[in-house]
């Protein structure tokens, strides 16, 4: 840990040093982690599409080559059918796809063309899947035709799918509510690695169809998939009825992700690769349960934008060499991604708030999208951008320098925040290491050396050296810090709403010290160009936990 300590007045030094040692006393020794590059480095993709039609054509092409003996056909407006036809896909060898019920969307109809499957199988009566659909179909396969499995409703489709595909004295049936997706999901992959079919039922009342296919499959072995919530023991008493005595059993969890752990592990001794989806929403996961099977992998689900503990502890148990996540950050974030990698290794976790001097791995200019500067990583002193120019270059007031290349989106938003009736200025910009060094003395000598550690960077850790930050303020008004909360004040409200738009990113927001290692800044703006704050934005990261996502953290 080094301290900075020079140029203060002589009782200043002597207080901080005092403070220097108490620091290192209560923290200890703080080193900086380092991937481990012995380890093979885990291979994550991510399958998201412009819409649930173009993310399943996405997991197909990954997973299956052309010529495949079939490709079984879902509509992409609901799940049922879909979750009963995924074991049967899996053990034809065949990916699901998704149409609507008029239409082959293009996504579709270019990974048909692709895969040159023997036959085609719809899912589904025509009230879900038109004939015109089901004959347009017919001119993709390579001579096996089109086949629609369908029934009366949901209970009857899902039976009718199983009597297509599997023989009478099949081992296992799982059962699921058909009134969800989670269970029915999670539960196929399972079924899928068993060669058993996943069968649907009321919560209170076992379908006619439901219980004629057990009785024609004559299993050994009943797996209900939930909870009484959702599959009673009205259901379970039947079913006991249906197989030998004690083949019925349940595994379930406090809530579809705990129910997804406890099917995980009553399956999966270990994975070469997981598998995860949301489960909020049921269209980018439709599709999961073949190609998961094809790949030898579990699925596990999250709520979209966290991993809960049971689901993380899971996933460590696994040990996977690969990460497939279904769906793009709009339903799985980057939240999900972060805390998957870190707990499964690989990724360093994001380092606790310490004072250490270590030179951040991007530090070019060049590089002024990733580079990251906190309270342990910097830049050299000698850290000069050559392009700086003045801030009322870009329409704002000047007496302030930033890098060129921010000037035309900084101009942008000022012009908008302007015709938003919430104009802005320009507090601070560029720094140089000496000037960041008089700032933070300044903040020093104002309220103390550890507030100054929560609200200012040492010099060669500030953002503001990299000529891309800024903090602004409302026009005309006072010091941003000066305000009770500047998110607050229009122009303030305005900036955190819509910065991103224009490429900057709140650096430190609320309630993120822990993270950031900086108490919130509502004014401090960082530029990073509209593409990365979009991501970032939409992300559920903090910056600095995306920079570290993406290259600072390995």
């Amino acid at each position: 840990m080094v301290l900075r300590m020079q140029g203060t007045h002589p009782i200043m030094r002597y207080r901080m040093a005092r403070l220097a040692a108490a620091l290192i006393l209560s923290l200890g020794a703080v080193t900086f982690p380092a991937p481990d590059r012995a380890a093979a480095a885990m291979t994550v993709q991510r399958f998201g599409g412009a819409d649930r039609y173009a993310t399943a054509a996405a997991v197909s092409a990954a997973h299956f080559a052309p010529g495949v003996p079939a490709v079984y056909i879902a509509t992409g407006a609901g799940y049922p059918d879909a979750l009963a036809g995924g074991p049967a896909a899996a053990l034809a060898g065949a990916p699901i796809l998704l149409v609507t019920r008029w239409s082959i969307p293009s996504p579709i109809a270019a990974e048909l063309n692709r895969l040159k499957p023997g036959r085609i199988v719809v899912l589904g009566g025509g009230n879900v899947i038109s004939d015109n659909v089901a004959r347009a179909l017919d001119g993709y396969d390579t001579g096996g035709g089109v086949q629609r499995i369908g029934g009366a409703d949901r209970y009857a489709t899902a039976a009718a799918v199983s009597r297509a595909t599997f023989a009478p004295g099949t081992a296992t049936v799982y059962v699921a509510t058909g009134s969800a997706f989670p269970d029915a999901l999670v539960g196929g992959v399972a079924a899928a690695r068993a060669s058993a079919p996943v069968l649907l039922t009321k919560r209170d009342g076992l379908p006619a169809a439901t219980e004629a296919e057990i009785k024609r499959l004559a299993p050994v072995r009943i797996v209900i998939l939930g909870g009484t919530a959702v599959v009673n023991e009205a259901v379970g008493a039947r079913l006991r009825t249906l197989v030998p005595s004690g083949g019925v059993s349940r595994l379930a969890g406090a809530d579809r992700y705990a129910t997804g752990v406890a099917v995980s592990r009553a399956s999966f001794a270990s994975a070469p690769v997981l598998f995860v989806a949301t489960g909020t929403a049921f269209p980018d996961a439709l599709v999961a349960v073949p190609a998961a099977a094809r790949a030898g992998g579990a699925l596990l689900l999250v709520p979209g934008t966290w991993v809960p503990p049971a689901v993380r502890d899971e996933a460590v148990r696994l040990k996977p060499g690969g990460l497939t996540l279904l769906g793009g950050r709009h339903v799985l974030n980057d939240r999900v991604t972060f805390d998957l990698r870190v707990a499964l290794g690989d990724l360093p976790p994001l380092p606790a708030c310490s004072y250490q001097d270590v030179l951040t791995p991007y530090r070019a200019y060049a590089d002024w999208q990733r580079t990251l500067v906190d309270t342990i990583l910097m830049v050299p002193s000698s850290y000069a951008p050559g392009d700086l120019v003045d801030s009322g270059s870009a329409g704002l007031n000047g007496g302030y320098a930033l890098r060129s290349l921010v000037a035309a989106d900084l101009r942008a938003m000022a012009s908008a925040a302007q015709s938003a009736g919430r104009p802005i200025q320009v507090a601070s910009a560029y720094r140089s290491y000496s000037t960041q060094k008089a700032t933070f003395d300044h903040w020093v000598a104002v309220g103390g050396y550890e507030q100054a550690l929560r609200t200012s960077a040492r010099p060669g850790h500030s953002e503001h050296q990299l000529g891309t930050t800024f903090d602004f303020t409302s026009r005309g008004g006072r010091p941003p810090w000066e305000y009770s909360d500047w998110a607050a004040t229009p122009a303030g409200g305005w900036m955190a709403a819509n910065a991103w738009r224009y490429g900057f990113v709140m650096s430190y927001p609320r309630n993120s010290f822990d993270r950031v290692c900086y108490d919130y800044e509502p004014w401090h703006y960082r530029y990073v160009g509209r593409s990365v704050a979009a991501e970032v934005r939409h992300s559920g990261l903090t910056l600095r936990e995306w920079l570290w996502l993406n290259g600072s953290g390995g």
